[in-house]
């Protein structure tokens, strides 16, 4: 399931900087170079507006005991922890058995946003991240 841009370029890898960082945090599941799509929907922010848009890169995801972490490429996008109030908004399902949905509304992350964005993810461990979160929230 790695993406080619991961194979070839290394993009979606996990920096080793991060992962010192939540190594203390003890690490439930970590995998990068995964293909991973973000959609816009009737997004407006100042300056940008799109009424349905996807992008697609390779990316990573981090799940610990404290936090969860979602990376664009090589750069986490989504830093959470836990106990925050936007990880309770956040919309987590499972769309297919390898496939992980986050939804949620850009206002959480921008400011003067709308719209929708869902952020999909692929990875053989989805199910074990998406058991953990729900039993998080």
């Amino acid at each position: 399931m790695k993406s080619w841009f991961y194979k070839i370029f290394g993009a979606g890898k996990i920096r080793k900087s991060l992962l010192n960082e939540v190594k203390s945090e003890e690490i439930i599941v970590a995998d990068e170079g995964i293909k991973s799509t973000l959609t816009y929907k009737n997004f407006r922010a100042p300056g940008r507006y799109s009424n349905w848009k996807r992008r697609w890169f390779a990316g990573a995801i981090i799940l610990t005991k404290k936090r969860l972490i979602l990376q664009q490429f090589s750069q986490p996008v989504i830093n959470l922890e836990l106990s925050d109030e936007r990880f309770k908004q956040i919309k987590i399902s499972l769309e297919t058995e390898d496939t992980l949905l986050f939804e949620f509304e850009p206002h959480l992350f921008l400011e003067d946003s709308t719209g929708q964005i869902e952020w999909r993810c692929r990875t053989e461990k989805a199910k074990i991240i998406e058991d953990w979160l729900k039993m998080i929230k």
